[in-house]
């Protein structure tokens, strides 16, 4: 740490005026500093965060881009007034002989007064003060999941509380842009975590409504995490988060007027269908106007987004999503993860059907990467056009699996694949020499990186992946829609 502070002297002035001073946090993922303008009335209104990456080649830039993502998330949502805004970037290279080996990232943002510290000081928020919360993070959350940004770690530790007495969302360090709704990997603080994500369960934007409940629900419990009081041993802590996990139903914070509790227990619900279907059904149940506050105290965008809230359907996309270590638990069906429907029909009498697609990193067999996909309510993906394969490979790409398998099989004495649907594969992208089966045992379809020849095709055994590289295998999932 004393290296970095000696960096950061170097660095000064930060943005042409700021000089760091003291340090306010400290995690195994960054440091904050207050900046200081070193005039005669210190300027101490600023702060920079500073996020250190280390290491070589393309492990560098694979976390140099995670925090691209982040501060591009930030970006996104630099006009939106509930999110902790992001005011100048600055990339400082870090050498060892000559060689590029990590980087200091510099983020100058607001200071402001951190939720999580403001209860570790043993200040307890008024009603009115969880009400405006609920409402300020709530509606940050809606501006990102509209973006396609599902947060992942909404906790005290990453809500401000402003100098106007209003709450911003920060910190959207393990946020990911999620292209198809769901995703599935165990990031998050586990007392805030959803049930879905800590079972490695698919799951959607509806996980951040959960950890916005929990975070309620503690300032409506004096500070402390549901089915816990002061007394609660850590041990009974860990325990009493699994028991919420199951419950149907927790009992009712003893703090807050009915309508408020009851918003807090749908957030809570341990089921995601049970829960709100998005940030902006939870802004509409809040009812502004009977909090003792306006809607128009909220940034114009807030307005807007109500009014369009209920005729917009979330966008498709893609994700990337990463297999646990233990087999996950049946996840919940896939209606529940569909976009809903826009109020006006297509003109169209046919419709294209759209797709939703999840890539699974982790080495299978192809049955059971096939088992895994329906247990979700999907199928192994199939390729029937030049779109669909730009899809699934821009994704693949992006997120660095150069081995997968795609949903065909062929038992017959020829070369002829067909699709899980029973319907022939016509489009194709064949490795030179593929189809052939010559062992007699290649039934199963694998797409995968092949040199100059690009994405090609492949038929293989059905544990052909253990022949790839192990970190870079996975499958794709697909749902009709």
């Amino acid at each position: 740490m004393e290296q970095l502070e000696k960096r950061l002297e170097q660095y000064a002035p930060l943005w042409g005026r700021f000089t760091p001073a003291a340090r306010l946090y400290r995690s195994s993922r960054c440091s904050v500093y207050a900046l200081s303008s070193g005039g005669p009335e210190e300027d101490v209104s600023y702060v920079a965060k500073v996020i250190t990456i280390l290491g070589q080649g393309e492990d560098l830039e694979r976390r140099a881009a995670e925090v691209r993502q982040e501060i591009a998330a930030l970006e996104q949502l630099r006009d939106c007034a509930t999110v902790v805004t992001l005011y100048d970037t600055a990339w400082m290279p870090l050498y060892d002989q000559e060689a590029l080996v990590g980087w200091d990232v510099l983020l100058r943002m607001e200071r402001l007064d951190c939720v999580a510290e403001l209860l570790r000081e043993g200040e307890t928020l008024t009603i009115s003060e969880v009400r405006t919360l609920a409402w300020d993070i709530a509606a940050a959350l809606a501006a990102a999941h509209q973006l396609g940004v599902i947060h992942r770690d909404v906790k005290p530790a990453n809500l401000y509380r402003t100098a106007h007495g209003r709450f911003q969302l920060g910190d959207f360090g393990i946020a990911r842009h999620c292209r198809t709704g769901i995703m599935e990997t165990m990031t998050g603080t586990a007392a805030y975590m959803a049930p879905e994500v800590a079972r490695g369960d698919v799951y959607d934007s509806r996980v951040d409504l959960y950890s916005l409940g929990i975070v309620l629900y503690q300032l409506l419990n004096g500070g402390q995490l549901p089915l816990t009081d002061e007394h609660t041993s850590f041990a009974q802590r860990e325990t009493a988060v699994r028991r919420r996990w199951q419950l149907n139903r927790l009992p009712p914070p003893p703090q807050g007027d009915r309508r408020l509790k009851r918003i807090v227990l749908r957030c809570c619900a341990s089921q995601a269908q049970k829960r709100f279907p998005s940030a902006e059904a939870v802004l509409r149940a809040l009812e502004p106007q009977h909090c003792g506050w306006q809607i128009a105290a909220v940034a114009g965008w807030t307005c807007a987004l109500l009014a369009a809230a209920a005729a917009l359907a979330l966008p498709r996309q893609e994700v990337i999503v990463q297999l646990p270590d233990v087999p996950p638990v049946q996840s919940e069906p896939v209606e529940d993860f569909r976009p809903e429907p826009t109020e006006e029909p297509a003109e169209e009498e046919t419709q294209t059907v759209q797709r939703r697609y999840a890539v699974i990193k982790g080495v299978m067999t192809w049955e059971e990467a096939r088992t895994y996909c329906e247990s979700q309510g999907g199928q192994l993906a199939t390729i029937e056009n030049q779109e669909q394969m730009d899809t699934i490979t821009a994704l693949l790409e992006e997120n660095q699996v150069k081995t997968v398998w795609l949903g065909a099989t062929n038992f017959s004495e020829g070369d002829d694949f067909q699709w899980l649907t029973g319907e022939p594969v016509q489009f194709a992208a064949w490795a030179i020499g593929e189809p052939n089966n010559e062992s007699g045992e290649e039934h199963y379809l694998m797409m995968y990186q092949k040199g100059e020849e690009g994405w090609v095709w492949n038929d293989t055994v059905r544990n052909g992946m253990t022949s790839f590289e192990q970190t870079s295998c996975g499958f794709v999932c697909q749902w009709d829609e």
